[in-house]
């Protein structure tokens, strides 16, 4: 019996791999159509969200009066009024980029049969570490309203 050299992969192992390729291929029409979303959703008060909604009530609250100290120009005012939907939606993409990333780079290893145990821990450290600060801030500012 002849010996193959060839690695033999599982199905989920081809699953993995062909999703990792397909994903790799669309990865920025992904984060494209994926910012394009959150961004047009921030911009519609009726339809906005975030991960950090209620920190971003509570900085509009306090960069509310902001707008109006030293008489500054209109212009100035409206920028630090829009800064913490700007802060909110720049977070969100940000997250949402790096977890469509970390994604494919799991799933191309799985493809390749490596260990992932290292892959994981960080996405799933940075999924925590966001938990813990979402539920801190719902916590901190529930019942905040942009009417201060």
């Amino acid at each position: 019996m002849a010996s193959n050299n060839s690695v033999r992969r599982t199905q989920s192992q081809v699953l993995a791999k062909t999703l990792a390729a397909i994903g790799r291929k669309y990865q920025h029409h992904i984060n494209a159509a994926g910012t394009a979303t959150i961004i047009v959703m921030q911009s519609m008060p009726s339809y906005g969200w975030g991960l950090f909604d209620s920190a971003q009530v509570a900085m509009t609250c306090m960069f509310g009066g902001a707008g109006g100290i030293g008489g500054g120009a209109a212009g100035g005012a409206a920028a630090i009024q829009a800064l913490p939907a700007v802060i909110n939606a720049t977070i969100t993409v940000l997250l949402f980029v790096y977890f469509v990333a970390s994604g494919l780079k799991v799933a191309n290893g799985i493809g390749e049969g490596q260990e992932v145990t290292q892959m994981v821990q960080q996405p799933v450290g940075v999924f925590f570490i966001i938990l813990v600060l979402w539920i801190a801030q719902s916590i901190l500012f529930n019942g905040v309203t942009a009417a201060c």
